[in-house]
């Protein structure tokens, strides 16, 4: 008498292919989220460290912030002038000693600064060339761009932070160009080609971004977040995810 034969019929071969279909359309979601609470982790310690490394220039040189723009081959920075531009990244650099810190590891390669230079009629410096934070534009005043506001635009000390935990120093950005098509609808279209308002907040983590601020803590903000403090005329000096260059205090949007 012959042994029979078990085997799973069509039938059953379809539910359980459907079964599993199932259960990797519920799953596959999961795991993007959490790969994603990991990508923004590492972003947010990227900030965490971003925002020591910057403590320790200003510590060494006197309590002040360093500018955002020099030149690195003539005395005043021209835009046309072929000149290298030395950054705030640039002067970090020593404290950092990393470029991967600058680079979130949800928006490689980040923002080429090289490549934005360039319409300008600039150079990149040859330290690095992509971030994928921009910075407060108050904090590190920028004298050069546009050229002409050198005494009107003086680095700015510690001392003259009066809410350090409600300043910012850098955050997840990217770069929207003159004209180009705002990251909110609430956000203003950019009026210039390398200004506060080129470079907005990124809510690439989960709808929201991380930012550091000048006492060292980095933290998470929802794309509608709000940051405390205010400026002249009592408004609000950060309006997120638009605007995130200001000192409490001061002027917002500069």
């Amino acid at each position: 008498m012959s042994a029979s034969r078990k085997a799973f019929t069509l039938i059953e071969l379809l539910v359980v292919i459907a079964i599993i279909a199932i259960l990797a359309a519920i799953l596959f979601p999961v795991f993007a989220q959490a790969r994603e609470k990991a990508r923004s982790a590492s972003c947010l310690s990227n900030l965490r460290q971003y925002a020591l490394a910057t403590l320790a220039y200003v510590q060494d040189y006197d309590e002040y912030f360093p500018q955002s723009v020099y030149s690195m081959d003539n005395r005043i920075l021209m835009p046309g002038s072929g000149d290298r531009v030395f950054t705030v990244f640039d002067a970090t650099m020593p404290y950092v000693k990393n470029v991967d810190i600058m680079v979130c590891p949800s928006h490689r390669p980040g923002i080429d600064f090289v490549a934005l230079l360039a319409p300008l009629g600039l150079r990149g410096s040859g330290t690095f060339r992509y971030s994928s934070y921009a910075m407060n534009f108050a904090l590190f005043q920028d004298p050069a761009l546009p050229p002409g506001l050198f005494d009107q635009d003086p680095v700015v000390s510690l001392g003259a932070v009066g809410e350090p935990a409600n300043t910012t120093m850098f955050y997840d950005s990217t770069y929207v160009a003159f004209g180009g098509t705002p990251i909110d609808p609430i956000c203003a279209r950019p009026s210039g080609a390398f200004g506060w308002d080129n470079f907005p907040g990124h809510p690439r983590h989960s709808d929201g971004f991380n930012v550091n601020f000048v006492d060292g803590h980095a933290k998470y903000y929802s794309r509608k977040g709000t940051i405390p403090g205010t400026s002249t005329g009592n408004v609000p000096t950060y309006t997120l995810p638009c605007d995130l260059s200001g000192i409490p205090g001061g002027t917002p949007n500069t």
